[in-house]
């Protein structure tokens, strides 16, 4: 679930909870900078054992499949071999001890599937008019003699929206994912004492929701250890929140640091620096093999999200005093997670008059403080929610609601006064004259190297075949060259592009600079010629808006049509469009009145009891999300029936609301089914052929379900992306009486797409487990077949938890994907990799443990737990938290810096081994804070008097012992995996002169060795692709 600028506030006004991961990199293996695997065996560089690794695979197959920020893989192939790797390198940072989960989205439930379908429908229309600008923008610069590298076929084309359950890409990235369980169980030591599940696409439900059900499950058995480490990996932000319904204490998060504005490659010329409308064309001098350069970009790194530490911070802000009843901390956790539902979630729409960057979640939590004394008692218990007492808050937030819709415009107002007094100054001067190095990962703005756009009157070759630039002053020239004098180009490359410049025209620039603001000069040869529809609206000059655009049908439909059609040079502020095209204008009165006329068709005054019913069906939403998030799906086929959320003070009668999710049991789509109900026509072709033409056939009976073209409603926001897609529900019954007619022209290889299956379970034959697995291979087959349709066979053998540190479920043998030992493995990417020879790996299905109907999986501590102890808590970061990234809970862009940030930036780059040219570019000069660390470490000289009174790990290291590949400055110590005799010891602070004792980490293990020297990489520690002679 991507709850918008959620992670930001939280890491903002909890810093603590931030940490950024420690990584050791294997050795660098040949010039390509192919690295070698690291010895995972050895204890976790971070200074804490994990037992437990969870994947939420869609957060990794996006970003190798599509990255944006470096080339696409160029084929299926290489996309699985990235995630392979990817993998690889998360399985070095946390380093399971126990388990290793990977779970990919399944079948989702309806409430989910209606925002699938908004996503793909968008994504698909963006591609196609991607596509057609691409072409557009190819065709303008080939007319003009621009050099582009070969368009893309249609086969490198590639389309996200198969990322998907039941496409035949999810069908071999699941065969691909055995292959590589049972290499690593092969090959990786780290890896033979763990066990591997894969819940892959056929398994429905939600990976992240897939994970957490195998944790409740887990913890509500006899033999399981309330003591167990989770880490889950993850970018959506509801991940927190469903870290914290688990009531586990030792919970943390890993996930890439997020970094702001960075360079993405132009679509048609693959350079750094430019919008794709931008585009000039390719230099032909860096023109090598017909293709351009690569965009250089480092592999992201890594943050912690310490869910200990934030369940420490609630403790703080929601302890209640005066209460009649008493004060549990586990109860305030749940009653803040469901708070946390109204600011945004995938299954609803957030309220209007909450937002999170007004302080939603903070105005919640003060109503809540407030209210819970009246309330008596808690909102929830164990995912039911009391809804009397939630009335009582939202009749609070709606006294408040009129003032927050007055109070957001006066911001609004506020803010778009700011950006236009900063875009009404003059240019920023140069970095030279602000005593700053230039950056050369972008293009100049400004200036005469500043990318010249192909539309408007700034055009790159006019048709009477002379430069229509602006203006160019003599010292603009001279600041270009000087600009460039001190990087990889020199003044021929600037002279080079000046020739580009007719003579005259140049010269007259130079002599004369126009001044902001000023027409261009019309006294040319071509007069008023020039200033024909070829040099694009004036500048001084508004588009004139019609009054379908100004006013849109229903609440702004027809808005991205609107911003669409804005010239590009134009100087049309996008805020006066978006006002243009709101209807119901919250900051004036009668907001009410206007909202419902225009997004439900309803006058409140007419149909009073029609918003009363949307406030009773938004509670049943909020229900079903706390069910969800608590004891699993509570129903397969609820979803909200509306595009737009209610308003707080509408939420009148819902005491009394029943939503009987347990009278009726329900089941999900199978993954055919969902690919109908949530696909754009554009995207058929991951369908089967036999169904295509019902979303293309106008005489088709679900047709209305495929519109070609939609409206996306702004709803008052700023940004297109930000709206709302105006799309059909889906009716099943009608969807599945359409599919059942056609059902029998499936071919069996997607007959057997279509099924509903079970997880795997893989361990090294070498595992304790494995001999009980293999022995259920050894039954009658014929014994497993009296499911009667069941997932799980009526013969499955249950777990025994002494094996397994206290994992409990249901096995049974996999007769159509399993190797048994001593077996050959075929290549699951058989273009890149070789077969396995030998299996060395026992594999079964699976299925959790399973409990009686209306069972309540309790949502809290377990008796045997012992909790970590305290932590020293940060103070609230000031500011809204725009953009930046965290290193520990402090902010470097924002200046601040103290001695942990030191710590964090020396363990993160050193222990990580990386060469200063993935992070600058190839600039070997050091950054600010780098300088600054540097400058506040104690140098050499200081070296003897700063080492006096410390033990001999904490000071200089005698020479005698081996030396990490990494260099420190003198008196600096190493990273934690080598800081000290003792593992878990604390990283020493340089500016800390007198020793403190190390500590003991909260879940540090005891029967792991003592750190040493690193191992030599053999070749039994190479994966099966990185062999001495892998296959071609």
């Amino acid at each position: 679930m991507g709850v918008p600028a959620f992670f930001r506030w939280l890491s903002m006004k909890y810093p603590s909870i931030v940490s950024h991961c420690v990584e050791k990199r294997g050795p660098i293996l040949n010039n390509q900078g192919t690295r070698g695997p690291v010895d995972t065996t050895e204890p976790n560089p971070n200074g804490q054992e994990f037992d437990n690794l969870y994947l939420d695979m869609n957060g990794i197959i996006h970003p190798c499949t599509h990255p944006e920020s470096k080339p696409a893989p160029k084929n299926e192939a290489e996309m699985f071999v990235a995630i392979f790797e990817y993998i690889d390198r998360l399985f070095a940072i946390i380093r399971p001890r126990r388990i290793l989960y990977m779970a990919i989205d399944g079948v989702a439930p309806r409430a989910k599937m209606n925002q699938q379908r908004s996503r793909r429908f968008r994504a698909a229309k963006e591609a196609k008019e991607k596509h057609m600008t691409i072409e557009r923008l190819r065709n303008e610069l080939q007319a003009r003699g621009a050099h582009l590298p070969p368009a893309k076929s249609e086969e490198e084309h590639f389309d996200s929206n198969c990322i998907t359950p039941g496409t035949p890409f999810m069908a071999r990235l699941a065969v691909a994912l055995r292959y590589y369980i049972y290499d690593r169980l092969n090959s990786d030591p780290g890896w033979k004492n763990i066990m591997v599940f894969l819940s892959d696409a056929n398994v429905p439900g939600e990976g992240e929701h897939k994970i957490m059900d195998f944790i409740r499950r887990q913890r509500s058995t006899p033999d399981h250890d309330a003591n167990t480490r989770h880490c889950l990996c993850g970018a959506d932000a509801d991940l927190i929140m469903l870290g914290l319904a688990t009531h586990e204490p030792y919970f943390t998060i890993i996930r890439e640091e997020f970094k702001p504005n960075q360079p993405k490659p132009c679509e048609l010329c693959g350079q750094i620096g430019h919008e794709m409308e931008d585009c000039v064309g390719a230099p032909k001098e860096e023109e090598v093999d017909g293709t351009p350069p690569p965009p250089a970009s480092g592999e992201p790194d890594f943050i912690f999200i310490h869910l200990n530490v934030l369940r420490e911070y609630l403790a703080q802000d929601l302890k209640l005093t005066g209460l009649t009843f008493e004060w549990d901390l586990e109860r305030v956790i749940d009653d803040w997670v469901f708070m946390c539902f109204f600011v945004g979630n995938d299954f609803l729409p957030h309220l209007p008059s909450l937002e999170i960057r007004e302080g939603a979640i903070d105005r919640l939590i003060e109503i809540y403080k407030s209210a819970v004394q009246t309330t008596g008692g808690w909102l929830t218990r164990s995912g039911k929610v009391h809804m009397d007492r939630v009335q009582l808050i939202m009749v609070e937030l709606g006294k408040m609601e009129d003032e927050i819709f007055k109070n957001r415009r006066q911001s609004e107002l506020n803010f778009r006064k700011r950006k236009r007094d900063n875009q009404s100054r003059d240019s920023s001067p140069s970095p030279q004259r602000m005593g700053q190095r230039p950056s050369w990962n972008t293009a100049p703005r400004g200036g005469i190297l500043e990318p010249v756009p192909l539309g408007g009157r700034y055009g790159v070759a006019h048709p009477q075949g002379r430069y229509r630039g602006p203006s160019v002053s003599a010292a603009a020239i001279h600041q270009a060259r000087q600009y460039h004098s001190n990087g990889s180009h020199n003044v021929d490359w600037v002279d080079r592009n000046l020739n580009n410049l007719e003579a005259a025209t140049a010269m007259k620039a130079m002599l004369r600079p126009r001044h902001p603001g000023e027409k261009s000069s019309q006294g040319g040869p071509e007069g008023s010629a020039l200033a024909s529809a070829d040099d694009g609206p004036s500048s001084n000059r508004k588009p004139r808006l019609s009054i379908e655009q100004k006013r849109g049908l229903l609440g702004g439909v027809g808005a991205d049509a609107v911003m669409k059609s804005l010239p590009k040079d134009s100087d049309y502020d996008q805020d006066d469009v978006a006002d243009a095209n709101d209807e119901v204008r919250l900051w004036e009165d009668g907001w009410r009145t206007r909202y419902y006329q225009s997004k439900f068709g309803v006058d409140p005054a007419d149909a009073p009891e029609f918003c009363i019913q949307v406030g009773k069906e938004y509670a049943k939403g909020l229900c079903w999300v706390l069910a969800y998030y608590y004891q699993g799906c509570a129903s397969w086929d609820w979803y909200f029936p509306y595009h737009y959320a209610p308003f707080a003070s509408d939420f009148i009668g819902i005491d009394q609301l029943d939503p009987g999710f347990d009278k009726v049991k329900t089941q999900p789509f199978r993954p055919l089914e969902q690919l109908m109900g949530v696909f754009p026509a554009d995207s058929r072709s991951h369908v089967p052929p036999a169904w295509q033409n019902l979303m293309t056939d106008s005489d088709s009976p679900i047709i209305d379900f495929y519109p070609t073209d939609f409206k996306v409603d702004l709803n008052g926001k700023r940004y297109l992306w930000m709206g709302v897609a105006l799309l059909p529900f889906v009716d099943e019954v009608r969807l599945l009486k359409a599919l059942d007619e056609r059902r029998h022209l499936l071919s069996d290889e997607e007959v057997a797409r279509n099924v509903r299956g079970p997880d795997r379970l893989f361990c090294r034959d070498t595992h304790p487990l494995a001999s009980a697995l293999e022995a259920l291979y050894s039954k009658n087959e014929t014994d497993l077949n009296t499911n009667s349709g069941k997932l799980v066979p009526n013969s499955a053998s249950v777990l025994d938890p002494r094996l397994t540190h206290g994992v409990s479920g249901h096995v049974w043998p996999d007769r159509q994907y399993a190797y048994l030992p001593g077996t050959r493995v075929p290549s699951g990417v058989p273009a890149l990799l070789p077969d396995l020879k030998t299996s060395h790996t026992v594999s079964v299905c699976y299925a959790d443990p399973s409990y009686p109907d209306g069972f309540v999986f309790p949502a809290e501590l377990l008796k045997s737990v012992k909790l970590p102890p305290p932590t020293h808590l940060q103070p609230p970061q000031r500011g809204r938290g725009r953009g930046g990234s965290f290193r520990g809970g402090n902010n470097e862009r924002m200046g601040r810096f103290n001695s942990q940030s030191a710590l964090n930036y020396y363990a993160r780059d050193s222990s990580s081994d990386r060469e200063s040219s993935d992070r600058s570019g190839g600039n070997n000069s050091p950054s600010p804070m780098n300088r600054m660390i540097r400058h506040a470490l104690p140098d050499s000289s200081r070296a003897g008097r700063f080492n006096r009174g410390m033990p001999p790990h904490m000071g200089s290291r005698p020479h005698s012992q081996p030396r990490h590949a990494a260099s420190f400055p003198s008196g600096m110590c190493e990273p934690p995996y080598r800081a000290s005799n003792n593992f878990g010891a604390p990283f020493a602070n340089p500016y800390c002169q007198q020793y403190a004792p190390p500590r003991q980490v909260f879940n540090a293990r005891p029967g792991f060795r003592q750190p040493g020297p690193p191992r030599p990489i053999t070749g039994a520690f190479l994966p099966a692709w990185r062999g001495p002679n892998p296959r071609r």
